[in-house]
C-alpha cells in the first residue's frame, strides 16, 4: 500500500508560476499519489497555521515553495522521525536545493524525491524557531527590506542590497561566544551560524558547515567594508571566505545595549540585545543528495 503523500505548493513563492515547478510538482504528485493543498501567502504565521490543519495523518511532505516555506514545515514536523519531508524549489533564493544538491530537471527531482531516500538533519534553533540558516547583521537588515518591498525577486533583492550598503559602514559592535569561550569582540559586518554552507542563490557564505555533525558551524565577518567586499565576492565564486570557521555546540551573540537583527532561512525574527543559538540535532528527515 502507498504511504499517505501530500504536496503543500505555496503559490506566493517568487518562482511557484513558473513552468519547471508545475512539471516537477505534477509528476512527484503522479509518482507519489499524493494529495495537493495549495496556499497563496507570504505571511508566515498565516502559513503555518494552513500547514498545521493539514500535516496530519501524511508520512511524506513535500513543499513546494521557498526557504521560508521549508522552514514553516521543519517547525511543524521536528521530532516526528516517522515523517519524509521533501522539496520542490520555487522561492527567489532557495539555499536548501544547493545544499540537497537537487536535480533543476523535474523529471529527475520526481524521481528523487518518489524515491525517499531520506536523512536526518541538524537545524539551529533561535527564539524558539528552527533553520538551516541564520544571520544577524547586515543580511537580517538585507532581508527585512527585501520582504518590505513585496519580495520582487531579483529586482527586489537588488534593492534591498542597494539600500543596505550605508549601514555597512556603521558595523555593530558585539561580544561573540562559542560554548562559553569568547571568540570575538567588538565591530562586525554579519554573524552567520549554520548547518549549511549556502545562503540562497548559491552564496558560499558558511563552507564547511553540514547538517549530519550535530554541531554548528559559526563565522564572524568582521569587515571593514572593503573587507567583507572581498569576502562577498568570493561567496559569488565559492572561494573560501577570509572569516574563519568555528564548531560549537551554542552561540551567543550580544551588544552592549543596542537591538541586533537576526533573520532565520531568509525570514526576520527580530531585534534585541543578546540571541542564543543552540544545535537541534537530527531534527526533521529530508530527502536528499548531501
Amino acid at each position: 500500500m502507498t504511504e499517505p503523500a501530500a504536496i503543500l505548493l505555496n503559490r506566493a513563492a517568487a518562482s511557484a508560476g513558473n513552468r519547471r515547478v508545475a512539471r516537477a510538482v505534477a509528476l512527484a504528485r503522479a509518482a507519489l499519489e499524493a494529495d495537493l493543498h495549495v496556499a497563496d501567502t507570504r505571511d508566515i504565521d498565516e502559513l503555518r497555521a494552513w500547514m498545521a490543519e493539514r500535516l496530519g495523518g501524511y508520512a511524506t511532505v513535500v513543499v513546494a515553495g521557498g526557504d521560508g516555506s521549508l522552514s514553516v514545515a521543519y517547525n511543524l514536523l521536528a521530532g516526528q522521525p516517522g515523517v519524509t519531508l521533501g522539496y520542490i524549489p520555487a522561492g527567489f533564493g532557495n539555499a536548501t536545493a544547493h545544499l540537497l544538491d537537487l536535480p533543476s530537471r523535474p523529471e529527475a527531482l520526481a524521481e528523487l524525491i518518489a524515491g525517499r531516500d531520506a536523512r536526518p538533519i541538524d537545524l539551529v534553533e533561535v527564539a524558539g524557531r528552527l533553520a538551516l540558516f541564520a544571520g544577524a547583521g547586515w543580511d537580517a537588515v538585507v532581508a527585512g527590506r527585501y520582504h518590505a518591498a513585496g519580495a520582487r525577486r531579483l529586482i527586489g533583492w537588488a534593492g534591498a542590497i542597494a539600500r543596505s550598503v550605508p549601514d555597512l559602514a556603521r558595523r555593530e559592535s558585539v561580544t561573540v561566544e562559542a560554548d562559553g569561550n569568547l571568540v570575538h569582540s567588538g565591530p562586525m559586518e554579519l554573524v552567520v551560524v549554520s548547518t549549511t554552507p549556502w545562503y540562497g542563490r548559491g552564496l558560499l557564505v558558511n563552507p564547511g558547515a553540514r547538517p549530519d555533525r550535530h554541531r554548528l558551524t559559526l563565522r564572524v565577518y568582521r569587515g571593514p567594508l572593503a573587507r567583507f567586499a572581498v569576502d562577498a565576492v568570493r561567496w559569488v565564486a565559492k572561494r573560501s571566505p577570509s572569516a574563519q570557521a568555528i564548531g560549537a555546540g551554542e552561540v551567543v551573540v550580544s551588544t552592549a545595549g543596542e537591538a541586533i537583527t537576526v533573520q532565520a532561512d531568509g525570514d526576520v525574527v527580530g531585534s534585541r540585545s543578546q540571541w542564543r543559538f543552540a544545535i537541534r540535532p537530527a531534527a526533521v528527515r529530508l530527502i536528499g543528495r548531501w
